[in-house]
């Protein structure tokens, strides 16, 4: 879950999965994505929709201890959101943390 909201193209932005698989998710809609690459320290994602465009997050995460504080930054990263000619649409870096599966 991103720490403020932002929208691009009309949709809100919403957050992203990384298990079991890598998504990001918009207000209305989910989209799978066509790179992931994660590991104890990084995060790549790189998530095409037809819609909103290519949206790119990289970062790192802040800590590798388990906690049970849900309101903890896990990860700092930077989101970038680009139409199909390339103009940025939005970038900014944020820091996310856990949002339990509903």
């Amino acid at each position: 879950m991103p720490g403020y909201p932002f929208t691009v193209n009309g949709f809100r932005f919403t957050g992203f999965s990384l298990h079991p698989e890598a998504l990001v998710t918009f207000a209305q809609t989910t989209v799978a994505c066509v790179e992931a690459q994660i590991s104890a320290q990084n995060v790549h994602l790189r998530c095409d929709d037809p819609q909103v465009g290519t949206v790119t997050i990289d970062g790192r995460f802040l800590t590798r201890l388990a906690s049970n504080r849900l309101d903890a930054a896990v990860l700092s990263a930077v989101v970038t959101v680009r139409a199909g000619s390339g103009e940025v649409l939005y970038s900014a870096r944020d820091s996310f943390r856990w949002q339990p599966v509903d």
